[in-house]
């Protein structure tokens, strides 16, 4: 028994390491090394590394997680969100969420859907033409080739050791080698899981755009006004009456600077030259005398 053990030891840190060729064993009865799959070169992989995988992404489809935001004004909240519950089945794709609020004067709500990628487009296309005004749209993007690139590999890396591990429990001859093999592949099968669980959530969410809608009532979108009292027009008018003050000021110096002041000067000088005029006059009639 101790035999076996101290023989599975070395086989199992090598399997850990990330090895998946397991040579033959220094036993009694040597054991046939155990081919991996003809078209999964785990050494070529572990040697080329970022090499392996970027000559392998090209062969793959891009894979890109697309989302995109709208931000609506509506004539009506409740029969827009009928008509986006519409659009959604109508194009395979479902509600997500759905939030309402209720305003003194009308409702405004929050919609996410999802639809195929292939139909973001005319998904979009129909959500505006349900609008008045769009306020505000974005369209934004993820690509996520190169990590699901990575999980594949990781992947057929995993189901390697896994097989692997198992033909050498179906080998083992006492319990203390079973249990320890067992130990290992359990956590093999546990992380081939979690790497199958985030290709498939990557696979949905790139298969599936997601699409948030915010839709405002027009009675809301329109400018705050309490009495008669239109807050933006009275700003506005404001603005534009100081404008025109600046534009009276700035003609009234330029009409001073180039007009006023020129003709205050030439009758400032006719009226001193009249005034010495005057006064020379004044002192030759006292001399006569």
């Amino acid at each position: 028994m101790q035999r076996s053990l101290w023989i599975l030891v070395p086989v199992i840190l090598t399997l850990t390491m990330g090895g998946c060729r397991i040579g033959a064993a220094p036993t009694s009865a040597p054991m046939e090394p155990l081919s991996t799959p003809p078209a999964y070169d785990v050494k070529a992989e572990e040697v080329l590394g970022a090499e392996f995988r970027a000559a392998l992404a090209p062969t793959v489809e891009r894979m890109v997680i697309r989302n995109a935001t709208l931000d609506l004004v509506v004539r009506d909240t409740r029969r827009a969100l009928g008509e986006i519950e519409k659009l959604a089945k109508d194009l395979g794709g479902y509600i997500t969420s759905l939030n309402t609020y209720q305003h003194e004067r009308g409702e405004t709500a929050s919609v996410t859907l999802r639809v195929p990628a292939d139909q973001l487009d005319v998904a979009l296309e129909r959500l505006r033409g349900l609008a008045t005004t769009v306020r505000q749209e974005s369209i934004f993007g993820k690509d996520v080739t190169e990590e699901f690139v990575d999980l594949e590999s990781r992947l057929r890396h995993l189901e390697a050791k896994e097989k692997q591990l198992l033909e050498f429990l179906e080998k083992a001859e006492d319990t203390e080698a079973v249990l320890a093999v067992y130990e290992h592949l359990s956590q093999t099968q546990a992380e081939i899981e979690q790497v199958k669980g985030r290709m498939r959530f990557l696979e949905n969410q790139a298969a599936l755009a997601t699409i948030t809608v915010n839709l405002t009532p027009d009675v809301l979108a329109q400018p705050l006004e309490t009495g008669g009292w239109n807050l933006p027009k009275t700003i506005r008018n404001a603005i534009q009456t100081l404008l025109r003050v600046l534009e009276f000021l700035v003609k009234a110096l330029i009409y001073l600077v180039i007009v006023i002041l020129p003709v205050l000067l030439l009758l400032a000088l006719f009226g001193f030259g009249l005034y010495r005029l005057v006064r020379v006059l004044v002192r030759l009639a006292f001399r006569r005398k």
